[in-house]
């Protein structure tokens, strides 16, 4: 009986620790849940884009990521892959056993190639909870851009910016010939000559990538690697009769001598260089331009003065440039995340309150306001710049886009070339995500539009090469990807 009872009590002891120790274990494991649901952790991988940190500090341990976790009670580790290769990186990032919470990507194809992986989690649901700044801040088109089969599988990083591009002249040129501004395509042409006649210049410059010719496109209704409406469908803007008309005339210009013989060498830094060193009398300016090549034109030449001018407007009266994509990145959570939730509170923060410092920087610090109007301490701005790459999502804010580009300097008129720009700007007709043939195809019909475009121009294949490029582009996956962009025209 001894034994027996001694076993039992024995029995009864075993169990009962196995039941406190169990207790104790869920106690414990609930105690860790809550903390980590009360305080999550979430890595994320982001673009510093090549700056640089103060003394001291690093992407982790900075005021700016201080003032994230505080306010949001997240704990924030953050990957900074080299800007250079940014896009190798994450590929083999998402190869890798070793997954971070968020990835930024600017890449559109790589966003539609891991969601055709199904390597992407869907956010709709957790948006609709956690996400009400998202949702309210950013526009309905920046997420139907994101939106694959009805569910949400980025948070979309969308440009306040409608695009770029704005016309200058050297006004001490016009006054010196005695030339009023340009305001048609035909008196562009005229100023381009006179100047050509009478000024030592390259003539109109543009780059390499054909760049900074969106306006005399405009001149014909027209931009590239748009979809356009015609006859109740979508088609690719490249293979228009319009563009066809549009590369003849720049063709004959450069015939005439009228545009940079050197465009298929010129990179922007060369043709900002160009700018700056009285090379160029009439060009395609980005509307931070005043603040760049054309400032450092006015340092080294005094006597230089630019102004901007109207649109060319072409022979059926139209004029514009070119529109930007209101998406310009993505901010995607992994399959194997299990922070997905603390991942669209971080970015919910990130998209609203926290928003003007970060984008800013801290006020009456790096900024301040005196007297209604904004000024910059460049000294810290520039110090404190790494604080962008936080900026993976933002508002439609003109009021804080005002202030930013007031406080650089009212001289240069950077908010007025935004509005302007923003007046004329063409867009794409086609607001919807990433078809899979645009991540299949559209890099290398993108290489033989440019390739094609840049020998008609230069005069080494002829203006009929264009109608020949219109049929490969529709052979070699472009007639794919128009069927899937008018299948989401017709249902959306």
């Amino acid at each position: 009986m001894k034994g027996l009872f001694s076993k039992k009590a024995g029995l009864g002891l075993a169990l009962a620790s196995v039941m406190l120790f169990s207790t104790a274990c869920s106690e414990e494991s609930g105690t860790d849940e809550k903390d980590s649901k009360e305080n999550p952790k979430i890595d994320i991988v982001v673009n510093n884009y090549g700056r640089t940190f103060p003394s001291g500090m690093d992407e982790n341990e900075n005021p700016y990521l201080d003032f994230i976790e505080e306010n949001t009670g997240i704990d924030v580790s953050v990957q900074v892959p080299p800007a250079e290769g940014y896009m190798e990186r994450l590929n083999v990032l998402m190869a890798s056993d070793d997954l971070p919470d968020l990835i930024y990507s600017p890449d559109a194809n790589w966003f539609v190639n891991y969601v055709n992986q199904q390597a992407l989690t869907p956010l709709t649901d957790l948006v609709d909870k956690h996400g009400k700044n998202l949702k309210k801040l950013i526009p309905e088109e920046a997420w139907d851009a994101v939106t694959v089969d009805g569910e949400i599988y980025a948070i979309p990083h969308i440009l306040q910016e409608k695009g770029s591009e704005i016309m200058y002249v050297r006004q001490d040129w016009l006054d010196e010939l005695g030339l009023e501004k340009p305001e048609t395509l035909d008196e562009y042409v005229n100023v381009l000559r006179e100047f050509k006649a009478k000024k030592d210049n390259t003539g109109l410059i543009m780059t390499d990538t054909l760049g900074r010719i969106s306006p005399f496109l405009g001149a014909f209704g027209i931009q590239r690697s748009q979809w356009v409406e015609r006859d109740g469908k979508l088609v690719y803007s490249s293979t228009t009769p319009e563009m066809k008309e549009a590369l003849a005339f720049l063709a004959d210009m450069y015939k005439e001598g009228l545009l940079d013989k050197e465009f298929p060498s010129n990179s922007l830094s060369v043709l900002g260089e160009k700018v700056a060193n009285d090379r160029a009398g009439l060009f395609t300016a980005a509307w931070w331009d005043p603040r760049g090549p054309i400032l450092t034109n006015q340092q080294n030449n005094p006597d230089a003065k630019w102004t901007s001018l109207e649109y060319p407007v072409g022979p059926n009266g139209d004029s514009g440039t070119a529109g930007s994509a209101l998406v310009r990145g993505y901010n995607a959570v992994p399959v194997t995340s299990d922070n997905a939730e603390a991942v669209v509170k971080y970015l919910d923060f990130i998209v609203s309150d926290g928003f003007r410092d970060i984008f800013l920087g801290f006020e009456d610090d790096v900024w301040s306001m005196k007297d209604g109007v904004a000024s910059t301490d460049f000294e810290k701005h520039n110090e404190h710049l790494y604080r962008q790459m936080y900026v993976t999502v933002e508002p439609l804010d003109p009021e804080t886009t005002k202030i930013r580009l007031d406080s650089l300097g009212l001289e240069f008129g950077l908010y007025d070339n935004v509005t302007k720009i923003g007046e004329h700007a063409m867009h794409t007709e086609y607001q919807g995500p990433p078809t899979r043939a645009s991540g299949q195809y559209g890099g290398q019909l993108k290489t033989m539009e440019d390739e094609v475009f840049s020998n008609i121009i230069a005069g080494n294949e002829p203006i009929d090469a264009f109608d020949k490029f219109v049929e490969r582009w529709n052979k070699e996956g472009g007639q794919e990807w128009t069927d899937e962009v008018n299948e989401w025209y017709k249902n959306k």
